[in-house]
């Protein structure tokens, strides 16, 4: 998706950037304050009515808070990317306070199991990522930020 930044707004934790494999978005389902869903609505084209119809989840209710939606089991705004190992925010610049606030990081099982589902790859004891060569390569072709290989 053009224009989906990759790693320079990815969040910083315990060493490693978000590498967009989706778990997160998958476990989880954000709650946007009425004045995040207005500006999601309007950034979209659409009124706030057409957006909490179709993008919320209406069984949900807390006042001043609307939950988004999920869609095959994941937020109703993650989509595939043309890479089927990574996944992209389709509102990723408007995104929710509660999303922009997520941190990737090694102590998550979220990004562990990302790392696992998505490239077949695990962090070992000493903090370095371990897999199979071929897809250690493949990674840090695409995300060369984990540079030597170390997550330290």
């Amino acid at each position: 998706m053009e224009g989906f930044p990759v790693a320079d707004e990815a969040p910083e934790a315990k060493g490693i950037l978000c590498f967009r494999c989706g778990v997160c978005c998958m476990k989880y389902s954000p709650r946007v304050t009425t004045i995040e869903a207005e500006h999601i609505a309007e950034s979209l084209g659409i009124s706030l009515e057409t957006f909490l119809e179709r993008y919320t989840d209406d069984s949900w209710f807390e006042p001043g808070y609307y939950l988004l939606d999920t869609q095959d089991g994941a937020c109703v705004f993650l989509c595939e990317s043309e890479d089927p190992r990574m996944k992209l925010c389709r509102i990723h610049s408007i995104r929710p306070q509660v999303c922009r606030e997520w941190q990737a990081g090694l102590e998550k099982r979220e990004c562990l199991e990302g790392l696992q589902k998505c490239w077949g790859l695990m962090v070992d004891v000493s903090g370095k990522l371990s897999g199979p060569e071929e897809k250690l390569h493949e990674f840090l072709l695409i995300f060369p930020w984990w540079g030597d290989n170390s997550v330290t």
